[in-house]
Formats: structure tokens, sequence, C-alpha cells
């Protein structure tokens, strides 16, 4: 019964791998250390690969997420 919860740290785990090979390619392309690597100048270092695989992963472990539109209704 524990293999819920272990794929649940897993995929978690995978998560944060995905982000941290962003942030080190943020800071190899000469990102600011002490800022966060975000997507605002259009560059967010994730291919559209792992984009896709956050998605995944980030409704499997979180479940699915509510949009603006529809927090604002509630």
């Amino acid at each position: 019964m524990n293999k819920p919860k272990n794929l649940k740290q897993e995929q978690y785990h995978r998560l944060q791998e995905i982000f941290n090979l962003a942030r080190q390619r943020y800071l190899n392309d000469g990102g600011n250390p002490h800022h966060s690597g975000g997507g605002i100048s259009g560059k967010d270092y994730l291919t559209d690969s792992e984009k896709q695989e956050i998605r995944f992963l980030g409704n499997q472990v979180f479940g699915e997420t509510t949009s603006v539109s529809q927090a604002k209704s509630i």
C-alpha cells in the first residue's frame, strides 16, 4: 500500500530535478544567482518537453489546478 506515496515522492523529486536543471541553465547563461530564473524575459530555460512533463507531474502530485478565472469566482 506504500506505492502511491512512493510514486508521488518520486514524481515530486523529478519536478525538483527539472527545476534545478533549468536554474543551472539560467546561471550558466550568466543569470544573477540572487534572482530567480523566471520567464519574464521570454527565457524560462525549460525545453518544451520539460514544460509538458512539469504540467503532467504537477497535476499528479498536487492535483488539478484552479485557473485564475475560476479562483476569482470562488
